[in-house]
């Protein structure tokens, strides 16, 4: 399926769906180092680069230019910036200006109407205002295009939108990330393979929408090790993908549930210290000390457990929010954090040390959005029409 990509950043939730088979037709950011990392990584190999562009001015126009502006597409996907949303931000409300870029997501699917779309956000927008946020989102996005669409309204016929709060945790990203998944099916194409992961009834009274499923590949209640490492699996992909081989069937989702992964399964062969050189890009980052205490970016990690929720923001030298290496004398590298992330080791980060952080921590991780896609590869190899 071809791929429309909003706010694409570093280009995780990109590279995923490109591992799953599908192709990025276009590609948007605002952060020139992202971008720079994106087109290096990325960009180069689908024979376009992502533009960088206020999204905002970018479509302030009318629905005729917004038309010219993004190429039809069969799907748009979408990590809309989610700062103001974020438990980490203990001042979010719909007051942050950050919260209003999902219109501009809205824009898009409104004026193209794409079969499909998935969007990707922040656990806390689940709560966000007393719970009342999400749903006026999801409302939007069921009418975009529709005579009842907030912008641009239109004969489409509206969208089935509902959602998930999956953890990448569950599907072998070894750290602790939930976020929102929100999937899109333009109501007049048919659910297909789709309809396996669409839920009957919601998963919660008060959630109305809360009924997407996709099944978990890991599970720390498992004692069955997987063979191939998370960071094997992204490097096999990225190697192949890169000389345009079709690697979407290579760790597809099977009927075992394996292990959960740790720390010492991600960064357990790359050195304690830091050190320049080939084997391991990137491997360099903040000199902020260690403080083991009991809040965000210093609590101890151990190499026997999962790593916590890398995070986008910190000090303006990468600094202290970057979780501890687990023999806690330093912070962890840029490439540290990349493995925890599951991107590959040959995707080199462009930037500064903290622009690289922020990244890398605003991604979504390359292994969850592959499982992610991987239900539109399903729909697609079925043959239905859309």
């Amino acid at each position: 399926m071809n791929i429309v990509s909003f706010f694409a950043g570093a280009g995780g939730m990109d590279l995923g769906f490109c591992f799953a088979g599908h192709n990025v037709i276009w590609a948007n950011d605002f952060d020139q180092a992202a971008v720079n990392t994106y087109n290096n990584n990325i960009g180069k190999y689908l024979n376009h680069e992502a533009n960088c562009c206020d999204i905002v001015k970018l479509l302030d126009k009318s629905k005729e230019d917004i038309n010219k502006i993004i190429p039809n597409c069969d799907v748009i996907i979408g990590g809309f910036p989610c700062q103001g949303f974020t438990i980490a931000n203990l001042n979010r409300s719909m007051s942050d200006d950050r919260n209003f870029l999902y219109m501009q997501l809205l824009k898009g699917i409104s004026v193209k109407q794409p079969p499909f779309f998935i969007l990707e956000n922040v656990k806390g927008l689940e709560n966000i205002d007393g719970g009342r946020v999400l749903p006026m989102i999801i409302k939007d996005l069921e009418n975009a295009g529709t005579l009842n669409s907030k912008i641009f309204p239109g004969d489409g016929p509206g969208y089935l939108v509902v959602y998930n709060v999956l953890n990448a945790y569950d599907f072998g990203v070894p750290q602790n990330r939930e976020r929102v998944i929100i999937l899109g099916v333009r109501n007049d194409v048919e659910l297909g393979s789709l309809e396996k992961h669409v839920a009957e009834k919601p998963f919660s009274k008060t959630k109305p929408n809360k009924k997407l499923f996709i099944e978990p590949t890991h599970s720390d209640k498992s004692v069955i090790k997987e063979s191939v490492l998370p960071k094997d699996k992204m490097n096999r992909m990225y190697t192949d993908w890169v000389k345009s081989i079709n690697v979407k069937d290579y760790y597809k989702p099977s009927d075992v549930l394996f292990a959960a992964t740790t720390l010492k399964d991600a960064i357990g062969d790359i050195p304690w210290n830091y050190e320049d050189n080939t084997t391991f890009h990137n491997h360099c980052g903040s000199k902020c000390k260690v403080k083991i205490a009991n809040h965000i970016g210093n609590r101890a990690t151990k190499w026997d457990h999962r790593g916590p929720t890398i995070m986008g923001r910190g000090s303006g030298t990468g600094g202290p929010l970057i979780p501890p290496h687990p023999e806690q004398h330093r912070r962890l590298s840029i490439r540290e954090v990349a493995r925890i992330q599951t991107f590959p080791d040959d995707f080199i980060f462009c930037g500064s040390n903290s622009e690289c952080y922020r990244q890398i921590g605003n991604a979504v991780p390359v292994l969850l959005a592959y499982n992610v896609a991987r239900i539109l590869t399903e729909r697609e190899e079925s043959g239905l029409p859309y």
